[in-house]
């Protein structure tokens, strides 16, 4: 177990590398087409930009295309529909976790464009994301918005499908501070679960702190981003991996 004395806190740590000409330019590419949701490989990309760790995954437009990336990924593989049409593609069905081979990704790919059209026929359906699927864990949410009367806002809480259900979350003013964002972090209720318990291993606090940071200037710095959600974010040992994002322009 591990305590919150005992993080380490880098010489620099204010000094993030954040490529705000580029996420700017994906932001005035996608109003420039008039539309207000970014498409996971768009997201994909503003993170990548902003050092946000993701797990490795591309964007294909049919069967084979998934085939092909889920091989050269490896598996275990999972499968997302994207479109901007659809914000919570769980809920549509438009998500299979745990694929392990050639047969599981011609299944799912199917079951995924099945269940979406009967269930949203206008989504415009852009393709199939594949990444890679990581597991152990906590999943915590980490979000950044434009509220319309404190400004740039950061959101960090329990994740996956709890952070409605327990709202154990916590809000701050943006741009963070590593220590603030340390703080933000232990004044959670569920704290105790990143600390480890019962032979679990404390989870990597530092790289939790990092990117809450790093979505606090984003939304602090980029004109445009309503809403910029990660959720699920998958606290491991060494790290933390945004498993899937959404992005809204205002």
């Amino acid at each position: 177990m591990c305590t919150k004395t005992e993080r380490r806190v880098p010489a620099s740590e204010e000094m993030r590398n954040i490529d705000f000409a580029a996420i700017n330019k994906i932001v005035k590419d996608v109003k420039n087409q008039e539309r207000y949701q970014l498409i996971e490989s768009e997201a994909r990309d503003v993170l990548i930009c902003a050092g946000i760790d993701i797990p490795e995954g591309k964007v294909v437009k049919d069967m084979d295309g998934c085939i092909r990336a889920a091989e050269e990924i490896g598996y275990p593989v999972v499968l997302k529909v994207v479109s901007e049409d659809i914000v919570h593609k769980m809920d549509l069905g438009g998500v299979v976790v745990g694929i392990s081979d050639e047969e599981d990704v011609k299944e799912a790919y199917q079951a995924i464009l099945s269940r979406v059209k009967k269930r949203k026929p206008v989504a415009r359906i852009r393709g199939i994301s594949v990444s890679k699927m990581i597991q152990g864990g906590k999943e915590v949410v980490v979000g950044g918005m434009a509220d319309p009367t404190f400004g740039p806002v950061v959101m960090f809480g329990l994740g996956g499908i709890y952070v409605e259900v327990f709202q154990d979350v916590e809000f701050r003013i943006a741009p963070l501070t590593l220590d603030e964002a340390h703080e933000m972090i232990s004044d959670i209720d569920s704290f105790p679960l990143l600390l480890g318990s019962r032979g679990q291993s404390c989870k990597d606090l530092d790289a939790l702190a990092d990117m809450i940071c790093r979505v606090g200037d984003i939304v602090h710095e980029v004109e445009h981003i309503k809403e910029l959600d990660l959720n699920p974010v998958l606290a491991l040992e060494n790290g933390a991996k945004a498993l899937d994002v959404s992005i809204n322009l205002g």
